[in-house]
């Protein structure tokens, strides 16, 4: 009897000892990959076979002798282990991606910088070329190649003037066409630019600047619509369609509240309120059954402004 009490003891100091093994080894593969379901997968069915209490509850009664616990925790162990080790993998084939991507952009740029540097003087009459023959998306998209890698000055003003020249050209080509943002910037600038055609272009950034307004008011009530009809569905029954509040409303006005019967309700959503329209019978003073209807304003958390 005290053999076997012994053999009991040992085989839950191994059954503990490998559980705690296992948690700090799964501890330090989440830690380590940043890769958290699987380990915690085998963490928890490796507690639930190994643990005395849980083997106690889900009644696993075999018995597990030390050479055959260790061999289990081992395997547990080694699966975990290459586990880490792809995780670890393929996080450095992925940072090696991202630096050898970062290298390549910086070399773009080292050679793009070296090679304005070294052809300044080319590259700058190239530029000018190209505006004095009207070639100016040309000239913007020449220009935009080498002011990622340079502040000089001097290509500085060649995209000014770029720049401007793309305006005036998308004006000639397709004004009525251009989003109002764009109609915005180009009036903004030519107003500066063009002394002379001042007084036409601030009427027509007003008129631009009217229709955003415009845009910017339908889109705030479209938005202010939108948060009312979340906040309408739970105001209204989903048996019959009626308005709770508006009905309690309509209700306590009656002779006799019991009879009321709802027919119908529409609603229409206003900017901060609904109106809504429900048509009923109910019994009157004669205790005849009549059709009745009423007009109510509802904020948008479903209380009752007005009722006729």
């Amino acid at each position: 009897m005290a053999e076997t009490k012994t053999t009991s003891d040992r085989a839950t100091f191994w059954l503990y000892g490998m559980s705690a093994g296992l948690a700090a080894y799964c501890y330090y593969a989440m830690t380590e990959t940043k890769v958290y379901v699987l380990p915690a997968l085998i963490l928890i069915a490796a507690l639930a076979m190994l643990l005395p209490p849980s083997r106690k509850r889900l009644k696993i009664n075999l018995s597990l002798k030390p050479s055959i616990a260790l061999a289990i925790a081992l395997f547990l162990g080694i699966a975990l282990s290459a586990g880490v080790q792809k995780a670890k993998r393929e996080e450095a084939a992925q940072l090696k991606m991202q630096q050898d991507s970062a290298a390549r952009i910086a070399k773009q740029r080292s050679d793009r910088a070296a090679d304005y540097a070294a052809n300044k003087t080319k590259i700058i009459a190239e530029v000018e070329q190209q505006l004095a023959n009207n070639q100016s998306r040309e000239a913007f998209a020449t220009i935009s190649k080498f002011m990622t890698v340079t502040k000089d000055p001097d290509l500085g003003r060649l995209q000014h003037r770029a720049s401007v020249q793309v305006m005036r050209l998308d004006l000639e080509q397709n004004e009525a066409g251009l989003p109002p943002e764009r109609l915005k910037a180009i009036y903004s600038t030519l107003i500066q630019e063009e002394p002379g055609g001042r007084e036409r272009y601030q009427a027509k950034l007003k008129a631009v600047e009217d229709e955003l307004e415009v845009q910017r008011k339908i889109q705030e009530a479209s938005a202010q619509r939108a948060a009312m009809e979340a906040k309408l569905k739970g105001q209204f029954s989903g048996y019959d369609g009626s308005h709770r509040n508006v009905e309690a409303a309509i209700k306590a006005r009656l002779k006799d509240p019991s009879s009321y019967e709802h027919v119908e309700t529409r609603y229409v959503v206003n900017t901060n309120s609904i109106t809504v329209y429900t048509t009923y019978r109910a019994r009157n003073s004669f205790n005849a059954l009549v059709p009745g209807s009423a007009i109510a304003t509802v904020d948008a958390d479903g209380n009752v402004l007005s009722i006729n």
